[in-house]
């Protein structure tokens, strides 16, 4: 297919993020994308990086910063790239008043973090100054991008976006006692139950997503003997079914249309470690080898495509076929997917993002630890620790722990890293018995209480970024991250009995533990009744 023909496909949905799905309404016919003009009379369009220095030069030039949030496994960034920000009249304006930035939300943990309720492609306008003027969700049509554009340069800077984004909650120095932990946990199923979709199964009506953590709690559930969690759950992963790749099994990141028949591509580690889990884990509660049979699939697309030489995992397949090498001709997932084994590789294979993050590897290696557990595959067990010694002789730090990609300098450290792959340890100890990963998890722990906690309650993103301009300047205290290390501590805490665990694990429950918190997390608490039930062991 040329690439003429792909941007005026009738598309799917805006992509969607990759860590907390958000429900994305397809542009209508008028907004198809439209086929770029010549840009010959224009240079091509540079990128500025996210960085001091792009902001002192938007300061210097009296410009405005317009920030292309994007993943490079995601369908509308590319069409939003290849469309709109090469579209002759959107450059006029951008070149007039702008510096555009390009930000591989892959890569920013902060960034992904901080505007992953606004999708993929999120578009961000900022003064020089770091401050929010407008926050844009999905693809923007080149008509749409202008309007937005001339306002804001029209305006000089008039606030048109809401906030500064969400997270956990402000802290506070208050813990909570028994009582309050099940009123926690009481409004959490409570407000889980109103997104049950007793048809399709999983949470959430519009949009059906592979939501491995809620999965993960009712299957505990289920073992605990509810039998109405075991038939929510076991409905769930049969419909879920859908969208996993029948040649290659690897699991779609979501499906639209309010049913499980319409995937939306790309192939996210955090994803395919949730399904590996979730699949092993129906196994271990029912034995049906058709459970087991899943999760071998998605375990065998993981080793065909999404891990290294070394043993690490790598973090994303993209959802179309050469959308980032122009020379080639495009192919969109729709169509690409529809081909046999031997038509896709005679076509090529789709960009897989090589880097090996901390907190994909985390999930990952758990997920094979859940896996072997099932299934007493020694393979899979091996896999998980080749895995966890790559990240550890790659990304470890004399500070205790770990940082978001091989190579990184390590001046800034991030929660999602440290609580996922520290989690992961704990697991490896718990499978094996060996005192290894657990002193590993035990410094990644240690560190986590020591650079990340706020003494007020709850964990930090990230370690203090002295180079932060703005908004980004300013710590925040994520939810879906507080949990993770909630339930690393609350393994430590069960294993190495620590007054330092206990007290922050208490602290960060009562920020994650408001209604505020859990009513802006909407139908993604199975994670935070996990963390509860698992709290209960802790000595």
């Amino acid at each position: 297919m040329t690439r003429a023909g792909w941007v005026l496909l009738v598309c799917m949905a805006a992509c969607a993020p990759s860590r907390q799905p958000t429900a994305a309404k397809a542009p209508t016919l008028e907004q198809r994308p439209r086929e770029p003009q010549s840009l010959a009379t224009a240079p091509p369009l540079v990128w500025a990086e996210l960085d001091a220095a792009t902001f002192a030069r938007a300061h210097a030039e009296k410009r405005f910063l317009v920030i292309d949030g994007s993943a490079e496994w995601c369908h509308w960034c590319h069409v939003m790239e290849t469309t709109t920000y090469h579209d002759p009249d959107v450059r006029k304006v951008l070149d007039a008043r702008f510096i555009a930035v390009k930000v591989d939300v892959d890569t920013r943990p902060d960034f992904q973090e901080r505007y992953q309720d606004w999708g993929w492609p999120a578009t961000v306008l900022m003064t020089p100054e770091g401050k929010e003027i407008g926050k844009y969700k999905g693809y923007l049509a080149p008509e749409r991008f202008i309007e937005i554009l001339t306002a804001v340069s029209d305006a000089g800077g008039i606030e048109t976006g809401k906030g500064q984004g969400a997270s956990a909650g402000a802290g506070r120095s208050a813990t909570l006692d028994a009582a309050g932990l099940a009123s926690v946990e009481a409004m959490a199923k409570s407000q889980l139950e109103t997104f049950w979709d007793p048809e399709q199964g999983s949470w959430g009506h519009a949009q059906k997503v592979p939501l491995y953590w809620d999965n993960a709690w009712v299957l505990t559930r289920a073992r605990a003997g509810d039998g109405e969690a075991r038939r929510r759950a076991l409905l769930t992963l049969d419909r879920q079914r859908g969208i996993v790749d029948p040649i290659w099994g690897g699991i779609c990141q979501y499906s639209t249309d309010g049913d499980w028949l319409h995937p939306h591509y790309e192939k996210l580690m955090t994803y395919e470690a949730g399904a590996i889990d979730n699949y092993a884990a129906a196994y271990a509660l029912t034995r049906d080898a058709a459970w087991l049979r899943t999760a071998r699939a998605v375990r065998g697309f993981v080793d065909a495509f999404l891990t290294g030489p070394d043993g690490g995992f790598y973090a994303t397949m993209d959802a179309d076929l050469n959308a980032h090498d122009p020379g080639k001709p495009f192919v969109a997932g729709h169509e690409y997917y529809a081909k046999s084994d031997a038509e896709r590789r005679a076509l090529g294979i789709p960009r897989v993002d090589t880097n090996e993050y901390g907190r994909e590897n985390g999930l990952a290696i758990s997920a094979y630890v859940t896996l072997w557990e099932a299934s007493g595959d020694a393979t899979v067990l091996e896999s998980a620790k080749r895995a966890a010694a790559r990240v550890l002789s790659t990304h470890a730090t004399d500070r205790g722990g770990i940082t978001h990609a091989a190579g990184d300098d390590g001046r800034v450290l991030y929660l999602a890293d440290n609580a996922a792959f520290g989690f992961a340890l704990a697991r490896l100890h718990e499978a094996t018995r060996d005192p290894q990963p657990l002193e590993a998890a035990r410094r990644i722990g240690d560190f986590i209480v020591r650079e990340l906690a706020d003494p007020d309650g709850g964990f930090y993103a990230s370690t203090p970024d002295t180079n932060a301009v703005g908004v980004f300047a300013v710590r925040r205290k994520p939810f879906e991250d507080n949990v993770m290390a909630v339930r690393l501590l609350a393994r430590l805490a069960h294993l190495l009995p620590s007054d330092a665990y206990r007290s922050a694990i208490a602290r960060a429950l009562a920020v994650v533990g408001t209604r505020e918190a859990i009513e802006d997390r909407g139908r993604m608490l199975g994670d935070l009744l996990l963390a509860l039930d698992e709290t209960r062991t802790v000595r």
